[in-house]
């Protein structure tokens, strides 16, 4: 978000970078979470519709607290955070969490992160910019990754369907990296993060009322990490610790950090993903998707390194501070 120093923290840089890599390994956990439910009977709307009220729940004595305390504008940030919520969150679950039951874990988490691209695209197309050869290098570099991840997931046929979910996932990731950069810094990290997931609980509820997403819930028990547990602890898991901690937790290392280097951190999250699906989950990862995770991560820094040079640059030039992509958290 742009003027983020203006936003005031209770961590130091130490402790943000913490912050920021537990939040990416956290948030990595969330499909597997989902999964896990989706397998034993409970339908995607069922997980995100709990999952999204529950962090809502978590999050609003925090937020209400937060605000008291510091005031809100909210005065011209009510576009930005309807956007954040509608599509950047609420979006991007309902696509990744159909992604995830059709596709492996890591798959689906390789084709969100194309969204960096997206949202480079986006800008050259509005300001009328000629990419740098880093640039170019480095989205080719991505999407030969994503190739070599997709090609190599143990199935003759990726599932159409799941490969879909999954880019219509990174345009909503690419929304809420632009959204994100509407909003003010006026806005506590806390109190946004509970209006977006409000808003996203809103539109998940609509769209189950309405029948274009199923809410189905099982009481059967759940298999996690070879553990036969109740549906109540991934649940719990998926709210409290990949979705409540994970917003509040990047907001805030965004607010000491900056979103260039928090969004490096936040790197780590495709990595984690494959990771945590192979323990929780069984989905072993093969040696040509890790090269293509290696890749994609190559390409996104080669973009993300392009994006920050030219920054400095701006802020050298202008004497002021030139806007950069902001960190999805």
């Amino acid at each position: 978000m742009t003027d983020d120093a203006h936003r005031t923290s209770v961590v130091g840089p130490r402790g943000a970078l913490a912050l920021s890599v537990f939040a990416a390994t956290s948030s990595s956990a969330s499909g597997a979470f989902g999964k896990a439910l989706v397998l034993s009977g409970w339908s995607t709307g069922g997980v995100l519709l709990p999952r999204t009220g529950l962090a809502v729940l978590v999050l609003l004595p925090w937020a209400l607290w937060a605000a008291r305390l510091r005031g809100v504008a909210w005065r011209g940030n009510i576009r930005g955070v309807v956007a954040l919520g509608v599509v950047g969150i609420g979006g991007t679950v309902v696509c990744y969490y159909n992604a995830a039951t059709t596709l492996p874990i890591g798959v689906a988490m390789m084709v969100l992160y194309i969204s960096p691209v997206l949202v480079l695209g986006w800008i050259c197309v509005r300001h009328r910019e000629r990419p740098a050869a880093a640039t170019v290098a480095g989205a080719v570099t991505a999407l030969g990754g994503l190739a070599l991840v997709v090609t190599a997931m143990g199935v003759d046929r990726p599932s159409p369907g799941g490969l879909a979910w999954a880019l219509g996932g990174a345009i909503c990731v690419a929304t809420y990296f632009l959204s994100s950069d509407s909003v003010s810094p006026a806005v506590p990290p806390t109190v946004l993060a509970c209006a977006g997931l409000t808003v996203a609980g809103a539109c998940i509820a609509l769209l189950g009322l309405t029948g274009v997403l199923p809410m189905r819930m099982s009481s059967a028990r759940v298999d996690l990490g070879g553990w036969s547990v109740p549906p109540i602890v991934p649940l719990l898991l998926v709210a409290c610790l990949s979705t409540a901690f994970v917003y509040v937790a990047g907001f805030t290392a965004v607010s000491v950090l900056g979103a260039r280097v928090t969004s490096f951190v936040a790197l780590a999250e495709p990595v984690a993903a494959l990771g945590v699906a192979w323990l929780l989950l069984g989905e072993t990862p093969r040696p040509v998707q890790l090269l293509g995770c290696a890749l994609i991560v190559l390409g996104v820094v080669l973009i993300r390194a392009d994006s920050s040079g030219r920054v400095r640059r701006g802020v050298k030039a202008d004497g002021d501070r030139a806007p950069f992509l902001p960190d999805p958290g």
